[in-house]
């Protein structure tokens, strides 16, 4: 009977434990699925993305980025930031980006489709699209498998806009999403790391326009005149 007893108590504790080390509040996933049910059912949109990073060395950066989407296979992006602008055209079988600051360009094959072209560039290359994250059906799925605390904290108002905030927290970092309660588009995102006060990500999106027309041509890129064609050179 002692066997027996502390063979419960046992299993308690341990059942305990795995309810307190993984906690994901239902009215957060709730959120998530809404923002990304709302993403998947637009043939189109574009919006700004403002990123404040900080690295681990406390050196301060600020990109400004316009991203234009048609789906399921078309994307222009506009980068501003302190190395000069950078353009990069999709037009479903062509990636091509241009650099303004060396006048340099390239041209390559790449899938059909945006997701995709987002993955293989970003794997290949080690090119980091602003802030895709949001983009990704996945998006609930991926945060809970990463994460041990999904957290609801409650609504926010700003300039007489209602957000809902939410936290995502594991070993390495802590991540705070607003959505926009109204349209369930993301407003803001922050990512702090635990193990250095240096490290910090915000990205705040706005002008969101909701299935814009967007003409075949914004995603058709030309080589400007005596531009230099250089080779994507595959990440290390």
């Amino acid at each position: 009977m002692i066997k027996k007893t502390f063979f419960y108590l046992s299993l308690l504790a341990i059942l305990f434990t795995s309810c307190q080390s993984n906690e994901y509040d239902t009215r957060a996933v709730e959120a998530l699925d809404n923002l990304t049910d709302t993403i998947g059912e637009l043939s189109s949109c574009s919006y700004t993305v403002t990123i404040f990073t900080i690295d681990e060395n406390g050196e301060e950066t600020n990109k400004l980025s316009d991203i234009y989407l048609r789906g399921p296979d078309k994307m222009y992006i506009e980068n501003r930031g302190p190395k000069g602008d950078k353009h990069f055209w999709y037009n479903g079988k062509n990636f091509a980006y241009f650099l303004f600051n060396k006048s340099e360009y390239d041209i390559i094959e790449v899938p059909d489709n945006i997701l995709k072209v987002i993955d293989l560039i970003h794997d290949t290359y080690g090119i980091d699209f602003p802030a895709a994250d949001f983009l990704y059906p996945s998006l609930t799925d991926d945060i809970i498998e990463s994460n041990s605390q999904l957290l609801y904290l409650g609504e926010e108002k700003v300039d007489d806009i209602t957000y809902i905030s939410i936290e995502a927290i594991n070993e390495e970092q802590i991540a705070q999403i607003w959505i926009e309660k109204a349209t369930n588009l993301p407003y803001k995102l922050v990512i702090e790391s635990k193990t250095n006060e240096n490290d910090y990500y915000e990205a705040v999106y706005s002008n969101w326009r909701i299935n814009p027309e967007l003409p075949d041509i914004m995603f058709e890129f030309q080589a400007p005149e005596n531009s230099i064609q250089v080779k994507f050179q595959p990440k290390k």
